[in-house]
């Protein structure tokens, strides 16, 4: 069953606001067994609105719309959505005694424009709103057969809406579909997808896609069958693969970071870390591991050196005095393990392009590692690239040394 959303609105076309609207439904609509096929984001046009409603109609089984049922001269969505389908709009007078039953309430009296609210096409039904002024508005084509869904922009209103009224009017999918992540962080997203082979293949079932976002690549497994059983064997089938083809790289499931996935091993283990960091990182690691008391629970010291300069022994490199800093720590007793990262340094490659350079060390008693990092672009993704280097030396650490 194909389903299509359309958000209607200027200022989502122009970037003054962005749609959040069309990514909540599709998740809502794909966990119905729905596949939602297009996304259509259109500004305020009489005539691109017409016209987007009626190939949307032809094309999916469910049509959802957001948007433009507010009382301004603007709010278009009522008066297109009748002239698409030849339909001529009339009054809803529940709505309107809504309206007005809700200004009253406010202790203010209707403006007369707020009327145009509780007009809907004459083969309509409309939806009740019972957070604000803006009813919905269902209706239901035979040729080709398709419902159209119509809820105000505001979210807490369109998604209160659609869960306690739309869904209930929406022809029934025999699909089951649900959606697994995977986290993975190590390779690329050509590597990945190189490894990964044929379960990256469209038209698969279960389908995996592969999006990279600031070093981590995450894998998302969406299969569709009969029931939730046969949907969790798929997955668990594909999972497994996966497993196997990008091994100790797969650090977490669904929205879990990888310094997450770090705490809980620590606190697990009653180990803590000591934190020494320039510029690679820029402090990102202290931010992460103060993002809750059980990440601040694992974290025994911070300190942050903001360049080079900032060391305090000029007889000694960079590199030394983080090392001595580190044995110090270690030796002390203030923590289990040293996170450690350099100065910064902005170099140019062999093609004559600039770039970040650095390198993060973790150190413990029985463990003494550093990775180069280097990146272009960006200082804010390098660093991000760089603290989750650090973070996976100690994970990889940790998960051999269980075995």
């Amino acid at each position: 069953m194909k389903a299509e959303i359309i958000a209607i609105g200027s200022e989502l076309t122009c970037g003054a606001r962005l749609d959040t609207n069309s990514q909540w439904l599709s998740r809502e609509l794909e966990g119905r067994g729905w596949t939602v096929q297009r996304h259509t984001t259109v500004a305020d046009d009489r005539d691109a609105m017409v016209r987007i409603y009626q190939e949307a109609a032809q094309r999916s089984h469910v049509v959802l719309i957001t948007g433009g049922l507010g009382p301004t001269l603007d709010d278009i969505t009522r008066e297109t959505l009748a002239e698409a389908f030849d339909q001529k709009l009339v009054e809803d007078t529940p709505s309107l005694q809504h309206i007005e039953a809700l200004f009253q309430s406010r202790g203010r009296e209707m403006p007369e424009r707020n009327k145009v609210q509780a007009l809907r096409p004459e083969f309509s039904t409309s939806i009740h709103n019972a957070n604000g002024t803006a009813p919905g508005i269902l209706m239901k084509l035979d040729n080709p057969p398709c419902t159209i869904a119509v809820m105000p922009g505001v979210p807490a209103e369109m998604r209160s809406m659609f869960r306690e009224q739309v869904v209930e009017s929406l022809p029934t999918s025999d699909v089951v579909t649900r959606r697994s992540v995977l986290k993975t962080f190590g390779y690329g997203e050509s590597d990945a997808e190189r490894l990964l082979g044929d379960l990256t293949a469209r038209g698969r079932n279960p389908e995996v896609g592969i999006t990279a976002s600031q070093a981590v690549i995450s894998l998302s497994i969406t299969a569709r069958a009969g029931s939730v059983d046969e949907c969790e064997l798929l997955t668990a089938a594909v999972r497994e693969q996966i497993l196997n083809r990008l091994g100790d790289a797969v650090y977490g499931e669904g929205d879990a970071e990888l310094h997450d996935v770090l705490v809980a091993d620590l606190l697990r283990r009653d180990l803590t870390l000591a934190l020494l960091e320039s510029s690679t990182t820029g402090g990102l690691l202290g931010q992460w591991f103060t993002e809750t008391e059980n990440h601040a629970s694992r974290l025994a010291f911070s300190q942050l050196y903001p360049s080079a300069a900032s060391f305090s022994d000029p007889e000694l490199d960079w590199e030394a005095a983080l090392r001595n800093r580190s044995a110090d720590l270690l030796h002390a007793g203030a923590a289990d393990f040293v996170l450690a990262s350099s100065p910064a340094a902005l170099v140019t490659n062999d093609k004559g392009v600039p770039m970040q350079q650095g390198r993060v060390i973790v150190v413990g008693k029985e463990l003494d590692v550093s990775q180069d990092v280097s990146m272009t672009g960006n200082l804010a993704i390098f660093r991000q690239r760089a603290a989750r280097t650090a973070a996976n030396l100690l994970r990889l650490y940790l998960l051999h040394a269980a075995k």
